[in-house]
């Protein structure tokens, strides 16, 4: 099998975006009068987009789990995600540059497709310098389904003229895991993410070895 499209999740792949989940957290929580987290503590709310992400924050700080409360966590998380005032606080893990760049020498169409909302991974990967690399980004707010759907997926493949015989995810999570696979697609888990792996056949511990899990 030959490989010519790849697609990305962001968070905990791409990104080293703790610090970032956390400043968006902790602004829905001082919100509502409650103790912020700690960038440690903002691991463990990504992966299910903005909303389950302040639910898990509230849950974490005894919070209002009512929906008016998680209505305005999910506004004040948002603004924050997005603020062009605020800096990425977030990292590219070691190696994705130059992994990108021979990825992209060698003819693969690259993709990223995220349940973070499009503002906010647009604002990340500018910030990073690496937003041109990627033909097609899908946030989480660009359809109706969300990973581990796989039309979420499949949206995201679709424009980069990918088929998914000929294509592949990155990722570091189930919800990742569960939409190639569900989608009829290759993929690769990264182990220095957020996300847990439930058994993937092509596990890569550094950024830079995924090229050659991928054959390529």
């Amino acid at each position: 099998m030959t490989i010519e499209t790849v697609i990305f999740d962001l968070d905990g792949t791409l990104v080293d975006s703790a610090a970032d989940i956390a400043f968006a957290a902790n602004a829905a929580l001082t919100g509502e009068g409650l103790e912020p987290v700690t960038s440690e503590e903002a691991a463990g709310l990504i992966g299910d987009g903005a909303r389950k992400a302040v639910q898990r924050a509230f849950a974490l700080r005894g919070g209002p789990a009512d929906r008016d409360a998680l209505d305005r966590g999910e506004r004040a998380f948002s603004q924050a995600y997005v603020d062009p005032g605020q800096p990425i606080l977030g990292r590219l893990y070691s190696g994705v540059p130059e992994t990108l760049a021979r990825m992209a020498r060698a003819g693969i169409a690259l993709g990223v497709c995220t349940n973070k909302p499009l503002a906010a991974a647009r604002h990340t990967l500018s910030a990073l310098d690496i937003a041109d690399r990627f033909a097609v980004l899908v946030g989480g707010d660009c359809t109706p389904f969300r990973k581990p759907d796989p039309r979420h997926l499949l949206a995201c493949l679709q424009p980069l003229g990918g088929r998914p015989e000929t294509s592949a995810m990155v990722g570091d999570s189930t919800n990742d895991e569960q939409a190639a696979r569900s989608a009829g697609i290759a993929f690769v888990g990264v182990t220095f993410g957020y996300g847990r792996l439930s058994g993937a056949a092509r596990v890569v511990d550094r950024f830079c070895d995924i090229p050659e899990a991928l054959g390529l």
